[in-house]
């Protein structure tokens, strides 16, 4: 059993009173969401109630709309209500009404009384993202994780700027999930396994059965897609151009776009096409789209967030992309795609990428006139630009869209909700320390090559070790480095769970430290918590979710929170 410091029990005690004194009067509005999901924990979980959320609320779409849709189609499903997260009801009203007439569809505001109550209460739990760091799955629910695309760029702990923030929330969410949904063997390789460091980890199931958002494009409904974009007075009797950049920026609500740029790149692109048959569009990110929304010049190039990009695709005939996963989904049309990289260089130098252009189906190109060229040459004789990339394009559709087939979301439905499994388990994976995305082959399957992964275990020992930030000074972060500097990771794997920080040093610090380190950041809940053996069990899943350790370990002073916390991991 872990004993506590006597001076940090004491001054536990004095926080814990103090903040329970001040939490009646006052409280901030989101601290008291927190707490109202907190106390939903205890009502029952309802078997027959889906809740989906995309891109953090931002509408009915991707992946979670995919499934969604498969489910309200099959009438084994008719007696399940289908509850949607949205953030802003007003801007995503044109992506919610195509099912407001349906009554077992709710719609509920993101952070509202209701929104807590479903994520709390619902038997099953559909995310294209992640939910917030108060978020416990419980053991009764069913957490299926799909995420939003094939990743291009380096991911998560592989992030060469922001290492543990763009890990820390995904990598927890992996971890609760009972389900992670992956469109091919690269995605699981490399972005599950090696890029969030689930290898090792992860004790739930991976699906590696298709990208359920594909079946819109091998299965298009494309009079569909066409009517929602005349009803937004975007006009469709051309072919379509779509450029869709990538996101760009280190964190999720970090802008890095000049806009005038921006608009200086479509000019040149619109110089390139020819009027009379092709007209060009904008997909852009949710969150540059409000700010050219409000540009008149702009404005009437954008296809709205609200109509979902998978279906869009099935009605593009041209791409522009550059590092965006978007591309990924499109060559199942095998239809025209160009790649303009204007900062290809900083791109990969900074963040890093996946994909060696090499292997890029399409002209790549930092020179802006160039892109112009190919854009003619398209227009021109769309095949004859197509013949010219046959082989990479073969080549990618042989190792990552291998599975788009128009039946991922059966696969899906049939193995999660209908308990029937005719997908193999997988036996053959690689070893992640020795991938090469130069050799893109080695990802390659047969065709129609569906698997589902037990888990992703290994013969190493467990290891974790707690870490409390607010009690750590220059010379046990040292010591610490140090100590783990020298472990054996070839027969030791190794996870540090820290509190939270805000401390720059820190933060350098711990991006520093032996990359085969995983690394998750507790928060602690913004109210008074129970101090009892049960809470901390609830603690350990919402922190660590269903992952077993062979060792525990408390650096540094020990707090009492962290002493029940390792008493109830190590009971578990």
């Amino acid at each position: 059993m872990f004993q506590s410091d006597t001076r940090v029990s004491f001054q536990y005690k004095i926080k814990r009173f103090i903040k329970k004194l001040i939490q009646p009067v006052y409280m901030p509005a989101k601290d008291k969401g927190k707490r109202v999901y907190f106390n939903y924990l205890s009502h029952p979980v309802h078997d027959r109630c889906i809740f989906y959320e995309a891109f953090a609320g931002l509408g009915i779409l991707d992946n979670p709309r995919a499934i969604f849709k498969y489910l309200l189609s099959d009438s084994d499903f008719k007696n399940y209500t289908h509850i949607w997260s949205i953030d802003n009801l007003q801007l995503a009203n044109d992506n919610i009404k195509e099912f407001s007439s349906l009554d077992n569809v709710k719609i509920v505001k993101k952070d509202s009384a209701a929104y807590y109550k479903y994520l709390a209460t619902s038997k099953y739990l559909i995310s294209n993202s992640t939910f917030g760091y108060y978020f416990e799955k419980r053991p009764e629910q069913v957490y299926i994780n799909t995420w939003h695309g094939v990743p291009t760029k380096s991911m998560g702990y592989e992030h060469t700027v922001e290492r543990v923030e763009n890990a820390r929330g995904p990598a927890r969410n992996y971890l609760m999930a009972n389900y992670i949904v992956s469109a091919n063997r690269f995605m699981t390789d490399v972005m599950y396994r090696r890029a969030y460091k689930a290898d090792g980890l992860f004790e739930g199931t991976v699906l590696e059965t298709g990208y359920p958002r594909s079946d819109a494009i091998v299965c298009p409904d494309t009079d569909s897609v066409y009517k929602k974009l005349n009803d937004l007075n975007i006009p469709t009797d051309k072919k379509i151009i779509l450029y869709a950049p990538t996101w760009k920026g280190n964190l999720y609500n970090q802008l890095d776009y000049d806009v005038s740029e921006l608009k200086s790149i479509v000019e040149k692109f619109t110089r390139g096409i020819d009027p009379k048959n092709y007209r060009i569009y904008l997909r852009v990110h949710y969150f540059l789209y409000k700010i050219l929304a409000k540009d008149p010049e702009l404005e009437p190039l954008l296809i709205p967030f609200t109509i979902d990009t998978n279906e869009l695709l099935s009605v593009v005939d041209v791409l522009i992309s550059d590092y965006s996963s978007i591309f990924f989904d499109f060559i199942a049309t095998k239809k025209p795609i160009v790649f303009y990289v204007p900062d290809l260089e900083d791109y990969s130098s900074g963040r890093g990428l996946y994909i060696p252009v090499s292997k890029l189906p399409g002209i790549v190109s930092s020179d802006i006139n160039e892109i112009t060229e190919a854009l003619r040459d398209i227009c021109k004789d769309e095949t004859a630009y197509t013949a010219k990339y046959t082989v990479l394009l073969n080549e990618m559709t042989k190792w990552c869209s291998y599975n788009d087939d128009g039946q991922a979301c059966k696969r899906l439905v049939d193995i999660i909700f209908k308990n029937k499994n005719t997908v193999p388990v997988a036996d053959d994976l690689s070893d992640i320390s020795e991938i090469d995305q130069n050799h893109l082959e080695s990802f390659m399957k047969p065709a129609n090559s569906f698997y589902v992964i037990q888990g992703f275990q290994t013969h190493k020992r467990k290891v974790l070790i707690c870490v409390n930030t607010r009690y750590g000074d220059e010379a046990f972060y040292k010591k610490l480095k140090i100590e783990l500097e020298t472990v054996d990771y070839q027969t030791t794997d190794v996870t540090l769970l820290v509190t939270s920080f805000k401390d720059t040093e820190l933060k350098s610090y711990f991006n520093h430290l032996p990359y085969p380190v995983r690394i998750l950041v507790w928060y602690g809940l913004p109210f008074v918590t129970p101090d009892n053996e049960e809470f901390y069990k609830c603690e350990v899943r919402r922190s660590l979710g269903n992952t077993h350790f062979d060792e525990v370990q408390i650096a540094g002073r020990i707090s009492p929170y962290w002493a029940e916390f390792a008493n109830a991991l190590l009971k578990k």
